[in-house]
C-alpha cells in the first residue's frame, strides 16, 4: 500500500456563496497524474466549481462517507484508505491492503464496516472499521464462472457492494460478469435477466422494500421488490437508449450510474457513449417505469453524477476530463448545464462531505 503525505495547498477559486457545497472527487491515476483524490466546491447559487485540494491517492475511484461525517473511506491502489473529515480538509488515518484495487466501496448504516468489490479479480468482501476510522478484520469472497457476453463476461466481475437496507451486516454484490446479485455473508445469488446484460449498480428506496438496477452492457434499467429474506423479485425493465438504439458493446454505449431523484419520484441513469442523463418516472405501487426524459451532455463519458441539492447535480465526464454542474427540473426530469470545469484526469465518482 502507498503512504499518504499531507496534501498540497488548496488551488480552488473563491466562490460567491458563503456556504459552498464540498465534495470528494475520485479519479483514476497514471505515471503523470498521481493525485487521484480531490476536494471540490460547488456554489449552490451559481453552480461555479472550484478545486480545493488534491491528495496523492492512486486510483481513488470511489469513496464513502461515515454516517457521523467524521471520516471517509476511499478506494486506493492495493486496498482501502480512510481519512478524517473536517469541513473541506481530509487527513490520512489508516490503510488496509486487500491485494487488489477496489472499484467500489460503501459503508454500513452505523459505519462499522466497509463493503468493497474488485472488478478485475472477481472478488468482494467486508472490512471492520473502528469508530475512529481504523480498519480491522478483512473477509473476502471470490466468484467463479463467466457469462455469454464476451469478452466483457469472460469471468466474474464484481462491480458494486452495497449494504442491505435491512441491516444485520448483510450486503449485496452486483457481478457484471456472471449476471447475478449475491447477498452476503450467506452468498445466496439472484440471477438477472436478460442473460448477457451485465448488471452494474443498484439502489434501494428509503423504506428498503423496492429498488432499481442498471445494466451496463444491455443499457437497461429494471425495478424490483425486496422480499423479507432479502431475495429480489424483478418487476419491470426499460431501455436507457432511444428506440432502435441497442448500443454498441464495449466501444459504444454503456450505462453507468444510477440514482434516485431528490424527491424520490424518478430514477436517473447516466449513459456513456450517448453522453446523456435519462430520468424515468415510476409508479410507487406497481413499480412500472414511465417514459424517460433525456438530457444530452457536452463532453464525453458521464461515469457518475450526484444530486447536491433538490435542483442541482454534478456530473463527472471521464474521457473529456470535465466536471459540470447541472440544473434539474423535478417536473420534467430534464437537466441543463450550468457550469463546466475542465482539466481533470479521468474523474469518475462523487461523495458529498
Amino acid at each position: 500500500m502507498q503512504s499518504f503525505p499531507a496534501p498540497p495547498p488548496s488551488t480552488g477559486e473563491t466562490l460567491r456563496s458563503p456556504s459552498p457545497i464540498v465534495l470528494a472527487l475520485g479519479c483514476y491515476t497514471d505515471a503523470t497524474h498521481g493525485e487521484g483524490l480531490k476536494t471540490i466546491s460547488v456554489d449552490p447559487e451559481t453552480g461555479a466549481i472550484g478545486v480545493l485540494a488534491s491528495y496523492p491517492v492512486k486510483n481513488a475511484i470511489y469513496q464513502a462517507l461515515s454516517p457521523d461525517r467524521k471520516f471517509m473511506v476511499s478506494c486506493a491502489e492495493g486496498g482501502l484508505a480512510s481519512f478524517s473529515v473536517d469541513g473541506c480538509d481530509l487527513k490520512p488515518l489508516h490503510a488496509v491492503d486487500l491485494g487488489a484495487t477496489p472499484c467500489h466501496v460503501s459503508l454500513c448504516a452505523d459505519g462499522s464496516a466497509a463493503y468493497w468489490t474488485d472488478y478485475l479479480g472477481g472478488r468482494c468482501g467486508s472490512v471492520e472499521i473502528a469508530p475512529g476510522g481504523a480498519f480491522g478484520e478483512v473477509r473476502v469472497w471470490a466468484h467463479e464462472g463467466s457469462g455469454p457476453n464476451k469478452p466483457r463476461q469472460d469471468r466474474a466481475h464484481c462491480h458494486e457492494a452495497v449494504p442491505s437496507p435491512r441491516g444485520g451486516g448483510a450486503f449485496y454484490v452486483v457481478d457484471l460478469g456472471l449476471d447475478r446479485i449475491f447477498l452476503y455473508p450467506d452468498g445466496r445469488a439472484t440471477p438477472t435477466a436478460p442473460a448477457g446484460a451485465g448488471p452494474r449498480h443498484l439502489v434501494f428506496s428509503d423504506d428498503g422494500k423496492t429498488g432499481f438496477l442498471v445494466f451496463e452492457l444491455g443499457n437497461l434499467v429494471s425495478s424490483f421488490r425486496v422480499r423479507d429474506d432479502g431475495s429480489l423479485d424483478f418487476v419491470d425493465a426499460k431501455p436507457t437508449l432511444p428506440p432502435g438504439d441497442t448500443g454498441r458493446g464495449a466501444n459504444g454505449d454503456l450505462a453507468a450510474a444510477i440514482r434516485f431523484s431528490p424527491d424520490g419520484r424518478r430514477i436517473v441513469v447516466s449513459n456513456r457513449g450517448e453522453n446523456s442523463l435519462v430520468s424515468f418516472p415510476f409508479d410507487g405501487g406497481s413499480l412500472a417505469l414511465g417514459t424517460c426524459a433525456r438530457s444530452l451532455l457536452p463532453g464525453s463519458w458521464p461515469r457518475d453524477f450526484l444530486f447536491v441539492s433538490d435542483t442541482l447535480a454534478v456530473a463527472a465526464m471521464e474521457r473529456s476530463g470535465d466536471v459540470m454542474t447541472l440544473r434539474y427540473d423535478p417536473e420534467s426530469g430534464v437537466f441543463s448545464v450550468v457550469s463546466v470545469l475542465g482539466g481533470f484526469f479521468r474523474p469518475v465518482a462523487f461523495t458529498k462531505l
